[in-house]
């Protein structure tokens, strides 16, 4: 009798223990694929932020790149006072993807030449001897539209600055292109491992279950053989 009831014992320990661990499965199981989804779209989340800050960093060394350039061009010019071929090269970099104007002022402060049809008073600035001499950044409005413009040097300020702007909405868009091209894949991928993941959890559900049935038949069938 007492082989018997410990047996019994036994199995019946067993069912409960089997119970919660179908139930609990079932629950890792959905918990699982949440938290799978949670920490995905937080990896889209932080990737778009850190894709979205080097762009815009690698912008803004553009910009720089392209007033360097600029003021390279320009200081042979001005030195000889060539306004025409000066004018000339300003227009050309005006017609850069991205540029919305492009102006050379000289070191007593007066632009001397520009690539819009009229120089707006907005872009009027006035610099100190060491911000002439010094890269500068600022943001402005134009045609009611924000433009981020970058100030450089023309022989260490000696002949003046020259200045580019950069339309906001052109850096905008183009941020937003890259970023899209870049993380839709990411999201797809990470939304296919999500169905992938759910509609393998399925028979690994049912094998599972099977397994648990079968041990429970065979508790079953072991208690009833040594009660006969």
């Amino acid at each position: 009798m007492s082989n018997v009831y410990d047996a019994l014992t036994k199995a019946t320990k067993r069912q409960e223990t089997i119970r919660p661990l179908t139930l609990s499965w079932q629950g890792i199981s959905l918990e699982w694929r949440f938290m799978v989804l949670i920490f995905g779209l937080l990896f889209v989340a932080i990737v778009n932020q850190l894709m979205d800050r080097t762009l815009r960093t690698q912008m803004d060394e553009s910009a720089v790149v392209m007033a360097t350039n600029l003021s390279d061009a320009a200081a042979g010019y001005l030195a000889s006072k060539d306004v025409l071929p000066l004018k000339t090269t300003v227009t050309k970099y005006a017609r850069l993807n991205r540029v919305a104007y492009a102006f050379i002022k000289d070191r007593e402060g007066k632009v001397v030449a520009h690539s819009l049809a009229t120089f707006s008073p907005e872009l009027q600035e006035e610099l100190t001897s060491d911000q002439r001499r010094q890269v500068g950044r600022r943001e402005l409005t134009l045609q009611g539209k924000t433009v981020y413009e970058t100030r450089e040097p023309i022989l260490e300020g000696q002949l003046g600055t020259a200045h580019i702007g950069i339309w906001a909405d052109a850096v905008e868009r183009e941020i937003d292109q890259v970023l899209f091209m870049f993380l839709w894949p990411i999201t797809l991928g990470l939304l296919a491992a999500v169905i992938i993941a759910v509609f393998l959890a399925r028979p690994l559900t049912r094998a599972l279950r099977r397994l648990i049935d079968s041990r429970v038949g065979s508790a079953q069938a072991n208690s009833t053989h040594l009660l006969e």
